[in-house]
């Protein structure tokens, strides 16, 4: 097993911004509510880590971890 982590940072959002975004759908089958890949991408101030992780599958890493396990 591992694990891969990631830090995103939301910018400062008023109310009508938040509800906005509910209104467009997106969030409503997201494990954090948001899509970094679509409209909650423009959410975002900026991010540290594996954007595959935020996602939903850090694929370079499971790739590795695969391999690995071949061996």
């Amino acid at each position: 097993s591992f694990t891969v982590t990631a830090k995103v940072k939301f910018a400062q959002l008023s109310e009508h911004d938040i509800h906005a975004y509910v209104k467009t759908g997106e969030p409503m089958d997201k494990a954090g509510s948001y899509g970094i890949q679509g409209i909650g991408g423009q959410m975002i101030e900026c991010m540290e880590g594996d954007f595959f992780a935020v996602v939903g599958l850090p694929i370079h890493r499971l790739s590795l971890e695969l391999a690995r396990a071949l061996k």
